[in-house]
């Protein structure tokens, strides 16, 4: 990889051009305010289009900005120039895949593009081959980044970082997508990588793992332990008060009614009693603050 002082001069560039601006914003999950003005053309607005919808989760509109663009028939004998555009057409695998779109059309469209390097790499992302060594793996990673990360590996990740490495002209390199994938990919890589194996971070991982599976195990007995005291409780109330016993005689269809809505409420409020057992186990055995609030969030 090249000096900072070369990538932090790359990156000011980029303020300068909206294409990269807005493409740059996207893989640093950054949201980009865009004004839809008669300044921007037809193709502009698709493109910063396409990039709103991803960053905002929003199908609908990015599908509007799709069946717009999939209008197009281009062929190989007279393709049209957005085909070579890495940018959208990126973009617009992110989008298909995310938002679980036929990929017929972005299939036909990749499969006319100029061969090169970036044009593999992403015939590889369509076929779901992945870790191919034709491919760029920085870019593979911007994919599963913006689309679904389980299939990042620790192994993944050593070959993606060794790869932009060992790219020290990487800003010689006349594609600005690839740059960008390739910057992004080697911050992402420092922020997320894992711990060597068999390292004490990497053992206390492991333990992590297994201390909240059983965390899960006792917040379960906890859970069956209060509604089964809750039952008990209700099935012998009337023993000890006859007064209730006569109360539920005279009004026993109300009771019956409030009951069922009781249970039903219950039932329904039993995730709320799984979380909260859960969160009071892990406090009571000194589970961190962080790690708590984190956790809950995955199951909100």
């Amino acid at each position: 990889m090249v000096s900072l002082e070369s990538k932090i001069s790359y990156l000011k560039r980029i303020d300068e051009n909206l294409k990269l601006k807005a493409f740059h914003d996207l893989l640093w999950d950054k949201i980009t305010v865009i004004l839809f003005n008669n300044n921007l053309s037809s193709a502009d607005e698709l493109y910063l289009g396409i990039i709103s919808s991803i960053q905002k989760n929003d199908k609908e509109t990015f599908v509007k900005f799709y069946n717009k663009k999939s209008r197009s028939k281009p062929t190989k004998d007279s393709p049209s120039p957005f085909v070579n555009d890495d940018f959208l057409i990126f973009c617009l695998i992110v989008g298909i895949t995310k938002f679980n779109i036929e990929k017929s059309w972005i299939k036909n469209i990749v499969s006319i593009r100029s061969r090169n390097i970036i044009t593999i790499t992403l015939e590889n992302i369509l076929n779901k081959n992945y870790y191919s060594t034709s491919n760029l793996p920085e870019i593979i990673l911007m994919y599963f980044q913006l689309t679904n990360q389980s299939p990042i590996t620790n192994d993944f990740l050593n070959n993606t970082y060794k790869s932009i490495s060992e790219k020290v002209t990487s800003f010689e390199s006349k594609s600005d997508f690839q740059i960008l994938c390739a910057i992004r990919a080697y911050d992402l890589i420092i922020t997320i990588k894992e711990a060597p194996e068999g390292s004490e971070i990497s053992l206390l991982k492991q333990f992590d793992k297994k201390f909240i599976s059983r965390i899960r195990v006792l917040m379960w007995v906890l859970q069956i332990i209060i509604l089964l005291g809750l039952f008990y409780a209700l099935l012998n109330l009337p023993k000890y008060t006859p007064e209730t016993v006569k109360l539920i005689d005279r009004y026993n269809y109300v009771f019956t009614i409030l009951g069922a809505f009781g249970f039903t409420f219950l039932g329904n409020r039993i995730p709320f009693i799984r979380n909260k057992s859960q969160e009071l186990i892990m406090r009571l055995l000194g589970y961190p603050e962080d790690l708590i609030k984190k956790s809950q969030k995955i199951q909100d």
